[in-house]
């Protein structure tokens, strides 16, 4: 695994993510600066937290199935401590062909 672009206190936001994790288009929670993603992958250079390969199959479980949506909680984990955040998933479909999934975006927020 690369170096984070991220740190945790970061890691807040919408990401739009292709088949293969690389950024499309990101929004950061107000106030969090952060540096431009587009086009790095989000598993391997973007993403801060040690179980990204954890996250990453929630992602792909997510869009190998049929739900135009759904959310989950995932504890981030860092070296020692776990931040706990909600995720929502939404998949963008191409207009032509309504089973081809685009992209798809991934809300990262604080747990409640």
């Amino acid at each position: 695994m690369s170096v984070s672009m991220l740190t945790e206190q970061e890691l807040f936001g919408l990401f739009e993510l292709d088949a293969a994790g690389t950024v499309l288009y990101y929004r950061m929670e107000p106030g969090d600066a952060s540096p431009d993603m587009a086009g790095f992958n989000f598993y391997d250079e973007v993403a801060p937290f040690e179980n990204v390969e954890e996250f990453r199959q929630h992602v792909a479980q997510f869009t190998s199935g049929a739900k135009p949506a759904d959310s989950f909680s995932f504890d981030c984990r860092y070296d020692g401590w776990a931040q706990p955040v909600k995720v929502l998933l939404a998949r963008i479909r191409e207009r032509v062909d309504h089973n081809n999934t685009k992209s798809v975006l991934v809300h990262i927020r604080r747990a409640a």
